[in-house]
């Protein structure tokens, strides 16, 4: 009977062995599975490491459409997987790269000169590691890396941050434009005639043809002789006018500020005796003043030689929550140096009645060794000097549909005679990231951004305490008594 109740007691120790094998067997195998697949649940409050059901069914369509997106990634995937601060770029990108429209290609810039050629052949794009290029057939788009992430400061009495908190912005930024290139989303830029303006044919062929090829589209506009701005228009630029726009034309033109249009105004300066009085009245509810002088430098390390009008200049950092922040920050981690030739100044109002609802910012200063003298209008003013003087302002008014003004105190650094030239290569990037400013403002598919926080599960005491019990002291117990059981049985 002994030597049946011990054969038996073999077979069940066998047959346990045998499952737990099994058992462990299949969870490896699964493992190894699950691992291949780059398989993940998302469970993170916000769903920070997946996408939104707004990009997964434009993307579907997409795939259903048969439509085809390279997205050209300038860095390596491996060295953002493990970084905490780019988990959530990562994995968005590897959501991305499973649709059929999409095809991810990453590469490092500074060792694939090739494919960086490739998408950038005319050097019209600034590009940084990080950064991102997509291409849908002839249309192209450029994604500033720093765009990705926004941060958000809470401040006390004084001004002092007390509090930063990191969001990750960039499925919508991605989506937006994957969307442009698919739509071929061409925005419409009007260069300003009639007043003594440097025309677009004659002396801006070059910026003209580099806006076409950023998918932007260029006319030249006469308002004289039409009934309003036209309906394409996302852009005015009046370009060194030598007169001032008529009451006709600023009541056009404060028309199509009311309906979030934008105007980018280049006023380098005018010895003539006449003051720009309508062109002041569009900028004076964006608190912006025009200074009637010129611009010159009084320290000879701080301009070209021999010419103390062409100026050294100093880009200015910008808040991270302006849509000017990323493309400023690239340039100014670029080290570039900046030069203004011939310039004037300008002023921001901050007694101005509309100064709490419009953002205004200066984008270009001189040194505060540089002065500026009067110079034509009509009034009698004195030497401005003494601190930094904004040679390049911006506004925008959020109440008025986000209509944006820019003013620029030159208009020579992108004419075609200067273009080339590599002392105004810093000053003509921030010009085309003001354009790409105020002409991209509607790429936005309205994807909230998500907190890149980590997420933590709170519960009460009492919660705690079953938590506990359920997943560490049940598994203990049912482990010792199975024990129990199995020695009890071994030697009965």
């Amino acid at each position: 009977m002994a030597k049946i109740r011990n054969t038996k007691n073999k077979i069940f120790t066998s047959f346990a062995w045998i499952i737990a094998i099994l058992i462990l067997t299949i969870a490896i195998i699964v493992n190894i599975v699950v691992a291949k697949l780059d398989f993940n649940i998302d469970v993170s409050v916000q769903k920070l490491f997946s996408l939104s059901k707004t990009s997964t069914e434009y993307l579907d369509k997409l795939d259903s459409d048969g439509t085809n997106i390279d997205m050209y990634f300038l860095m390596e995937m491996n060295d953002i997987e493990n970084d905490s601060k780019t988990r959530s770029l990562y994995r968005a990108l590897i959501e991305y790269d499973k649709h059929d429209s999409i095809n991810l290609i990453d590469f490092d810039p500074n060792k694939n000169e090739e494919m960086l050629e490739k998408i950038n052949p005319d050097n019209t794009y600034t590009l940084n590691k990080g950064d991102i290029v997509v291409v849908c057939g002839d249309n192209k788009r450029h994604i500033n890396g720093i765009s990705m992430y926004n941060t958000k400061n809470n401040f006390d009495i004084n001004g002092n941050i007390t509090e930063s908190e990191e969001f990750f912005a960039g499925e919508n930024v991605i989506t937006s434009n994957i969307q442009a290139v698919v739509d071929g989303f061409t925005p419409t830029i009007y260069f300003l005639t009639g007043h003594g303006e440097k025309s677009m044919q004659d002396n801006f062929d070059g910026i003209s043809s580099l806006m076409n090829s950023k998918n932007y589209h260029t006319m030249p506009l006469n308002l004289s002789e039409t009934e309003s701005v036209p309906d394409n228009a996302k852009i005015i630029v009046i370009a060194a006018p030598s007169s001032d726009i008529t009451t006709m034309e600023y009541d056009k033109l404060s028309k199509f500020l009311d309906n979030g249009g934008n105007i980018s105004i280049m006023l380098p300066p005018n010895g003539g005796e006449f003051d720009y009085n309508n062109i002041q009245k569009l900028l004076n509810s964006f608190c912006l003043k025009i200074d009637y002088d010129f611009v010159s430098e009084t320290d000879s390390n701080n301009h070209i030689s021999g010419d103390d009008t062409t100026i050294l200049c100093n880009l200015v950092e910008q808040e991270e929550s302006s849509g000017l922040y990323a493309d400023m920050q690239s340039l100014i981690d670029s080290d570039f140096y900046t030069y203004m030739p011939k310039s004037r100044s300008f002023n921001i109002d901050i007694d101005n009645k509309n100064a709490n609802s419009v953002e205004t910012g200066v984008l270009i200063s001189s040194n505060d060794t540089a002065v500026g003298e009067p110079f034509g209008g009509t009034y009698d003013t004195d030497a401005i000097e003494g601190y930094e003087l904004p040679l390049a302002v911006y506004s925008e008014d959020k109440g008025r549909n986000n209509s944006k003004i820019t003013l620029f105190g030159n208009a020579e650094f992108i004419d075609d005679e200067h273009i080339n030239d590599v002392s105004y290569l810093s000053s003509y990037y921030v010009y085309l990231a003001s354009i790409t400013w105020m002409a991209d403002q509607n790429l936005d598919m309205g994807i909230s951004d998500k907190s890149a926080a980590t997420d933590y599960l709170s519960v009460s005491k009492s919660t705690a305490e079953m938590l506990i019990f359920i997943f560490i002291a049940l598994p203990i117990v049912i482990m010792t008594v199975g024990v129990g059981i199995w020695l009890k049985r071994r030697h009965s």
